[in-house]
């Protein structure tokens, strides 16, 4: 999709997805169980369908999807339990995308420090996480655009998003493009109405690379 913005390519690949089944625990790895690189379009949860849209928008063919999708997937690309990405806040760390939480909120978001540790064989994280609250996601909704990806935060122990989709924006009118455990397949939804029962969010929006 070369000459295509990068909001474009995102809105148009993520449109594939839907109708698409939710299906979790599609990855196969463990701390005792070799890992491998799994690429099923047959059936997402919200954190792989993230990951093929951006892994896919990198990408002009197999090989480089493959590439690019071990490096969304794992940090320094390597396919290992250890290694992967298990934290939406891990892709803080992605050259293709850029933590604009506190851009579009003129620094006025939340901040926390939490220990990310409800995996098992994976050491904890301490990280500072910058979050929209959502009593502010109203006043900032107009900076939000098409292809962000949005991770929906949690003050659970242990975790730092509790879903993670991405935004579809079509002038004024917003909607979350997500695998829902609820609905069954990767669905739009009303934005505003989804979000509106959440504590905050984390945008992280993709670049051109």
């Amino acid at each position: 999709m070369k000459g295509f913005s990068v909001e474009l390519k995102i809105a148009e690949i993520s449109k594939y997805f839907l109708g698409i089944p939710y299906e979790k625990n599609t990855l196969l790895g463990s701390p005792t169980k070799e890992e491998e690189l799994v690429i099923n379009f047959e059936g997402v949860d919200c954190m792989t369908f993230i990951e093929y849209v951006e892994a896919l928008r990198l990408s002009d063919d197999l090989s480089s999807f493959i590439e690019n999708l071990k490096h969304v997937r794992y940090f320094d690309g390597i396919v290992d339990f250890k290694k992967r990405r298990h934290f939406f806040i891990d892709w803080q760390n992605l050259k293709s995308i850029r933590d604009v939480t506190e851009e579009i909120t003129d620094r006025k978001c939340y901040i926390v420090m939490k220990n990310l540790n409800f995996i098992e064989g994976i050491e904890p994280k301490l990280k500072i996480i910058n979050y929209i609250p959502a009593e502010a996601i109203e006043k900032i909704v107009s900076k939000l655009k098409t292809g962000d990806y949005c991770g929906f935060y949690t003050s659970k122990e242990g975790l730092d998003v509790i879903h993670v989709g991405i935004i579809i924006r079509d002038e004024n009118n917003f909607r979350l493009r997500h695998a829902s455990s609820i609905k069954g397949y990767v669905v739009d939804e009303d934005f505003f109405e989804y979000s509106r029962q959440k504590e905050g969010m984390i945008i992280f929006r993709p670049q051109e690379i």
